[in-house]
């Protein structure tokens, strides 16, 4: 695929920060990721599939940026209780509570984004290279080649941070599962890229034309990113906000959106997680019965991995998280003297092995999406019967 290099003869480069690139390893480079006196590792490279010579990074262990994160909004934790094991009625009760908290936050300051289903990738350009790398400094670079190009006219240097996200074209809905499998892709695919084509938005910027503007309000900083990329042609679009947060919030729920991100509009870019974005999520509660568990693993071996679930006689997802001490121990003491069941669902359809039994316990869970089988993803477990 790198014709160049595979005339010079391939070197492989360990999983050590992620990812696995090839090239030729030149003489006093280390493979320590860890090892951050050494200067940033480069090949250069022409791909069979692209008419363009990209320039990528193999060791970023110097330079690794922290981005900014967000505290989740707090809402009133009654309201679990006061509807009973209804989840209609748990979520309509948690929708009021978060238009209460946001009523709260108007006059504060604060502005509401679209909160994307997809994969964190900053964008920085330092010196002409342009480099796409995770929260946790996984090069993305030679994954997302039609970001990579999008961005190449642009001769300015900058950090910008964004979501990469996969829309589904039939339901114009976000897609985490194949967004997840373009940047888990080592090498480029033109299938795969054409199959599953990404979209970057971004939502901030931390330096631009080499000075840090952190430090600059976020409004500002919103208009710096604005001017930066409004002539890019590609797959890059700049996520707006929007001033009034009730609207916002009801246009999460009507259109199915995995919720908001709100944040103060004089908020400097913080390295850390920060009270100045809030996470809003469109959380949806259903009560669903319990037919199985899966194995355990790790600390959870002694008890079990996730609750196998079903509403109106079909599989609707597993439950692996939400749980405290004394809930691992209770359904573990159930599920000791559960009768064992012929199984309700293939190992495919729940996607592991799982033991099927017979129990009469109906649980609450919380999930702010569903796949094109309605199974829910990653539902949290919240209480039982």
């Amino acid at each position: 695929m790198w014709n160049n290099i595979l005339r010079q003869g391939i070197y492989r480069l360990g999983k050590e920060n992620g990812t696995i690139m090839e090239g030729k390893l030149q003489e006093g480079w280390s493979r320590s990721k860890r090892n951050s006196s050494l200067p940033d590792h480069r090949v250069q490279g022409r791909t069979s599939t692209e008419n363009l010579t990209l320039p990528f990074f193999l060791f970023r262990g110097a330079t690794t940026i922290k981005p900014m994160l967000c505290h989740d909004l707090e809402v009133n934790g009654g309201i679990l209780k006061e509807p009973g094991m209804d989840g209609e009625a748990v979520t309509v009760a948690y929708r009021k509570a978060v238009i209460d908290e946001l009523k709260k936050m108007i006059p504060r300051g604060f502005v509401a984004e679209r909160k994307w289903d997809g994969t964190r990738v900053l964008a920085i350009n330092e010196d002409g290279s342009i480099i796409l790398q995770n929260r946790k400094g996984v090069i993305y670079t030679i994954r997302l080649l039609e970001i990579v190009k999008a961005l190449q006219p642009i001769r300015r240097r900058y950090t910008i941070d964004s979501e990469v996200v996969f829309v589904n074209p039939k339901t114009g809905k976000e897609e985490f599962t194949p967004c997840q499998r373009r940047c888990a892709t080592h090498f480029p695919d033109p299938l795969l890229r054409e199959q599953f084509p990404v979209t970057m938005e971004a939502f901030d910027i931390l330096m631009v034309n080499g000075t840090n503007v952190e430090r600059t309000p976020y409004l500002e900083r919103k208009e710096l990113v604005t001017e930066l990329l409004k002539n890019v042609d590609g797959p890059i679009e700049i996520v707006p906000y929007k001033t009034d947060l009730l609207n916002a919030w009801q246009r999460a729920i009507r259109q199915e959106r995995e919720g908001l991100i709100v944040k103060q509009v004089d908020s400097p870019y913080e390295h850390d997680r920060s009270y100045n974005w809030l996470k809003v999520k469109n959380w949806r509660f259903k009560v669903c019965s319990v037919v199985g568990f899966t194995p355990g693993e790790n600390a959870r071996s002694s008890f079990f991995g996730s609750l196998v679930l079903e509403k109106d006689g079909k599989f609707i997802g597993c439950a692996g998280s939400g749980f405290n001490d004394w809930e691992l121990r209770k359904f573990k003491d159930i599920f000791s003297d559960a009768q064992r069941t012929p199984l309700r669902y293939s190992y495919a359809q729940v996607g592991e092995p799982y033991t099927a039994v017979k129990v009469n316990i109906q649980v609450l869970v919380k999930f702010y999406q569903v796949t094109e089988n309605n199974v829910m993803r990653f539902p949290i477990f919240i209480t039982s019967n």
